[in-house]
C-alpha cells in the first residue's frame, strides 16, 4: 500500500488541498484565515508545537499561516473538515473563474 498524505484519504479534501497548493499566494493566504477564523471557536485540543519537530519540505510549510491552517485542518473533526474544503474548493474555483 502507497503511503497516504491525511488530506488524500477523502477525495474532496484532496481536492482543496491541490487547489490551495496551486493558487496564487494571495489566495492561500485568505484560505488559511478562513480556516483558521472557522477553527478557533472550535474547542479541541491541537499544539502547534509538535508542528515544528520536522524539516520544513511540505509546500504550506513556507507561510506559517498556511502551515497552521493545515495543521488545524490536520486536527478538526471530520464533518468541519468535509465543509471547510468544500468552502476551498468553492472560493478558489471562483476566484479563477473571476480571472478568466
Amino acid at each position: 500500500m502507497k503511503f497516504k498524505r491525511w488530506y488524500d484519504v477523502d477525495v474532496t479534501m484532496s481536492r482543496a488541498v491541490a487547489l490551495w497548493e496551486n493558487a496564487e499566494e494571495n489566495l492561500q493566504t485568505i484560505c488559511a484565515d478562513y480556516v483558521i477564523d472557522k477553527l478557533k471557536d472550535i474547542d479541541f485540543e491541537m499544539s502547534l508545537d509538535e508542528q515544528y519537530n520536522y524539516i520544513m519540505r511540505r509546500w504550506y510549510d513556507k507561510n506559517i499561516k498556511i502551515s497552521h491552517a493545515m495543521e488545524y485542518l490536520k486536527h478538526a473533526p471530520e464533518e468541519i473538515q468535509k465543509q471547510l474544503a468544500l468552502d476551498i474548493i468553492e472560493y478558489i474555483e471562483q476566484n479563477n473563474e473571476d480571472k478568466k
